[in-house]
């Protein structure tokens, strides 16, 4: 009888990696579920299986091994947006693959602990020096992603780039609106709604109103 084959050991490095990763995925679900106010690295350590020791070895801050988190998450999501985006092709809608990845990201528990460490940065500026420009930068790329994809699909560049940052602020407002306020808010059918939407703002823009301004007083004339 075939005897199988021994399994391959592990590297350092491999274990290094996964370890790391273990302290990451533990410290996003510790926000999700719990909040920043809740959040400790010694449950971290217990949650991800890993000692104290090895956990501040790589993160010996917690503003480190928020940062950490944070960078870790949001390549994620561009991995994710990355994905999907090659997916699209002339038999395939671009508008419904960048929606499906925009709520994939603010409706996850991910964006729901990524809020928590944003909120605690508006009162925490070590935090925020380190956090702010992960997501940034993140974010620049992922709008880029969508924007590329949405224009390669025949859509002015600009009014795509419009069309992305107005469909993740509305995204945002959803998520705030269902996840703290006293309101019941029928997320698919708001999603829905920017599908339907899409087009039009696609090939025409969505252009601001002009501002009327105020004929000018008598004594204004005078003056």
């Amino acid at each position: 009888m075939k005897q199988p084959a021994p399994r391959q050991r592990r590297t350092q490095a491999e274990r290094r990696s996964e370890t790391q990763a273990a302290i990451l995925a533990a410290a996003m679900q510790i926000l999700a579920e719990d909040g920043y106010a809740n959040f400790s690295a010694s449950r971290v350590a217990a949650v991800a299986g890993v000692s104290r020791g090895a956990q501040e070895h790589y993160f010996p801050r917690k503003a480190d091994l928020m940062a950490a988190a944070v960078k870790h998450a949001m390549a994620e999501a561009v991995d994710h947006a990355e994905r999907l985006s090659r997916t699209v092709n002339h038999t395939s809608d671009p508008i419904e693959k960048f929606l499906l990845d925009s709520e994939h990201f603010f409706f996850s528990p991910i964006f729901l602990a990524l809020m928590e460490i944003m909120i605690a940065c508006r009162s925490d500026r070590e935090l925020a020096a380190v956090v702010n420009p992960v997501v940034k930068k993140a974010r620049v790329t992922l709008n880029r992603i969508w924007t590329e994809t949405l224009s390669a699909a025949g859509y002015p560049t600009d009014n795509a780039r419009q069309f992305v940052e107005i469909s993740h602020y509305a995204m945002r407002g959803f998520f705030v609106v269902s996840t703290w306020l006293p309101y019941t808010v029928d997320r698919k059918a708001m999603i829905a709604a920017l599908r339907d939407l899409a087009p039009t703002a696609l090939q025409l823009g969505i252009q601001p109103r002009p501002t009327t301004r105020k004929a000018p007083t008598r004594r204004a004339l005078k003056g």
